[in-house]
């Protein structure tokens, strides 16, 4: 387990970076933390570091967004919050995504889904520490 102090979102999206060199295809990642703990710009990051070339935002109403990557990949950014079980992601194709290894699967708000969460699912924990410090725990 790795543990950093991000100061400001610029730290974040840093962190984030590290993390995004030592993905691979059908990875999934669960962000974990309240709301504002920083996990939207941490998938910022990611997806900067990927080779998204769009504005990344939160997917909270539209609950999943697909940003293509190089080499026919893709980054799935999903939020979970709006979900009231795991069925309500199934009904979305949510699973369908956990089998693609050709997807790299970043998720807000896990906790709503996690009976249905492959066991591959790599936990990234933001806690809030003060209004500008989050411990981000890998």
């Amino acid at each position: 387990m790795e543990s950093f102090l991000s100061k400001n979102e610029e730290d974040t999206i840093r962190i984030a970076q590290k993390v995004a060199r030592s993905l691979a295809e059908g990875d999934v990642l669960a962000l974990v933390g309240d709301l504002g703990s920083g996990k939207t710009t941490f998938v910022k990051g990611l997806a900067s570091a990927l080779g998204v070339s769009k504005t990344v935002t939160s997917p909270t109403f539209v609950i999943m967004k697909n940003y293509p990557l190089p080499n026919e990949v893709q980054l799935v950014h999903v939020d979970c919050y709006r979900l009231s079980s795991p069925e309500d992601a199934k009904s979305i194709g949510l699973a369908d995504y956990f089998s693609d290894r050709k997807s790299i699967i970043v998720l807000e708000w896990p906790e709503k889904i996690k009976e249905i969460l492959p066991s591959r699912t790599k936990y990234i924990k933001f806690e809030y520490i003060s209004e500008t410090t989050r411990r981000i725990t890998i």
